[in-house]
């Protein structure tokens, strides 16, 4: 066994984790298109686009979607009604993000499980801010990756 074989790996898993990520927010954005034009806000493919790229900032990237909405129905003149409609739809598409689309595409690809994932996260965002939240899990799967090479060499 050669040095290199946990390096390969690791590119391998960091392009899974980019690959996954840009599935992700190229799917909230159809998502965000669709929603939002059947909730009539104004601008809503120019939200659903920045909803799509806002979507690789974890956790604070959902936000911007919403604030967009509140905005464009403000100055849109659109009525109350309206945007509780454009909330809801943004609340459906946070929940099927967070609970199925993410963990899908994210965990089985990289061989991660939830917990600690959710560990880490919070570790490295209490620990390194909002850098170490979006870097937490590519690190993550690379540890885990050299920590499967060293005990498989071990057993060996």
């Amino acid at each position: 066994m050669s040095w290199r074989e946990p390096v390969v790996e690791s590119v391998r898993v960091l392009g899974l984790f980019v690959r996954a990520r840009i599935l992700i927010a190229v799917i909230q954005m159809i998502l965000f298109a669709i929603g939002f034009a059947f909730a009539r806000v104004p601008l809503w493919p120019l939200i659903a686009i920045a909803g799509g790229l806002s979507s690789f900032i974890p956790r604070i990237g959902i936000l911007v979607p919403l604030v967009l909405v509140a905005v464009a129905d403000l100055f849109g003149g659109v009525d109350l009604m309206h945007w509780t409609y454009a909330f809801g739809v943004w609340f459906v598409i946070l929940l099927f993000d967070e609970f199925f689309l993410t963990p899908r595409l994210l965990s089985k690809p990289l061989g991660l499980r939830p917990l600690p994932v959710f560990l880490v996260l919070i570790a490295g965002s209490f620990f390194f801010g909002p850098i170490g939240f979006v870097l937490a899990v590519p690190v993550l799967a690379i540890a885990a990756v050299f920590w499967r090479y060293f005990r498989d060499r071990r057993v060996q």
